[in-house]
């Protein structure tokens, strides 16, 4: 049987219990409050400062003070000095050339040309799915003449600029092919242009990824599906000087190789968490090695790490640049705007991040990129490119990813191969 308790015990818990939480509360708030006396007394010593700066300036400087470039040049310092390498503050004509860069689509016919000897245009490359290829333009064509403008080295920048412009408007290519001219009508249209492009060595197919932006995964799903369908023993992915692209691109295109789970999530800067991307099942089975850079950066570092984080992928190259973290923009009353960086990305599984560190490869091989040239695959030459050789080798061997780093002194000791 219980013991029972006096009414005034009772009383004298409760109350003693009440103080406790009384005394906890009143110590956070004071903290709190201390915190925020501390930052507004800052923040009033900045402000002293900056305005005794400017009393020194206006009474004293010689000559007259533009003030909207002032202040301009008080928000860029002020972003300059937050340790934050891609804060940067956009006045309002620079904000507005962002938006519409951002925003902006190409259209056009959907050919890469250069200049030949006598200023026609030479068809060197046709996006897939553009009215050229539709038109039956194949690379090596000659285009002569351009609407009513017959090309010579004069006029050859003028009938360049036609081949672009309105979605739904068309232009007239007269081509040549053969030393036989044909005239034809092509409707310009929104480009996808082509970011994945293919090659085979031996019986390893090879994929070069230009770029993480919206039509990437399709073709990249496209170009592995054929590989396999091939017969491909393994993969090889070249992200190798990317530096550009969308996060969310990458994270699809991680999801046909990776298992059900998190890919990736954020660390935002008052210590919260958010998964951004989330793989399903398991859709490919074949091994795959990624070639990477001292210039890979943001979404391809993303690529590479993602795959091996999932046990994909061997990474074979350098130490990438380690950009791997978010950054958003806050538009300003005056129609300028700031960039901030909020948060951090990380790696689901190992709960790794980039940022700042880059990617360590499997296979640390050096190699001087400068030398690659990605525009024509077949001047590819692995026994030229000491990266591609070892990404071979690996793909022969078939190995599973490692968790430590392996150097090829033999290699490392060049800079070419």
């Amino acid at each position: 049987m219980g013991k029972k308790i006096s009414l005034g015990t009772a009383v004298t818990l409760v109350l003693i219990a009440v103080a406790i939480t009384f005394t906890f509360t009143m110590v956070l708030a004071l903290n709190n409050f201390n915190e925020k006396v501390s930052s507004i007394t800052e923040r009033e010593n900045m402000y002293a400062k900056f305005t005794e700066i400017d009393n020194y300036v206006r009474y004293n400087h010689h000559e007259h003070i533009d003030e909207p470039a002032l202040m301009d040049a008080v928000a860029k310092g002020y972003l300059s000095g937050i340790n934050d390498p891609y804060a940067k503050y956009m006045n309002p004509a620079e904000y507005a050339a962002f938006l519409e860069a951002s925003g902006k689509t190409v259209s056009g016919v959907g050919i890469s040309v250069s200049m030949d000897s006598d200023g026609y245009m030479l068809v060197e490359n046709v996006y897939e799915t553009s009215t050229a290829a539709s038109a039956g333009i194949v690379p090596g064509d000659l285009i002569i003449k351009v609407d009513d403008i017959n090309l010579t080295s004069e006029t050859y920048a003028q009938g360049e600029a036609l081949l672009t412009g309105e979605a739904g408007t068309k232009v007239t290519l007269t081509v040549r092919r053969d030393s036989e001219d044909t005239e034809m009508e092509i409707t310009r249209r929104v480009l996808v242009p082509t970011t994945v492009y293919s090659t085979v060595f031996e019986n390893y197919h090879y994929l070069r990824i230009n770029d993480f932006s919206e039509g990437t995964p399709d073709q990249f799903s496209k170009e592995v599906e054929k590989a396999i369908s091939a017969g491909a023993s393994a993969l090889i992915f070249d992200v190798r000087s990317v530096n550009t692209g969308l996060v969310s691109a990458a994270a699809e295109m991680i999801d046909k190789f990776a298992g059900s789970g998190d890919i990736l999530y954020i660390e935002y800067s008052d210590g919260s968490n958010e998964v951004l991307y989330t793989s399903n099942s398991r859709d490919t089975v074949i091994p795959v090695v990624v070639l990477v850079n001292e210039i890979t950066s943001g979404a391809a570092e993303f690529f590479a790490a993602g795959l091996r984080d999932f046990g994909i992928a061997n990474i074979v190259g350098s130490q990438t640049d380690g950009f791997g973290s978010l950054q958003e923009i806050y538009r300003l009353d005056d129609g300028s705007a700031i960039q901030l960086t909020v948060g951090k990305y990380y790696l689901a599984n190992s709960k790794t991040a980039w940022e700042g560190l880059g990617v360590t490869p499997d296979h640390v091989v050096a190699f001087d990129y400068t030398t690659l040239n990605f525009t024509d695959l077949s001047l590819l030459d692995p026994a030229m490119d000491s990266q591609l050789s070892k990404a071979i080798e690996i793909a022969a061997s078939s190995v599973a990813p490692t968790t430590g780093t392996e150097t090829d002194s033999s290699e490392e000791s060049s800079s070419e191969g």
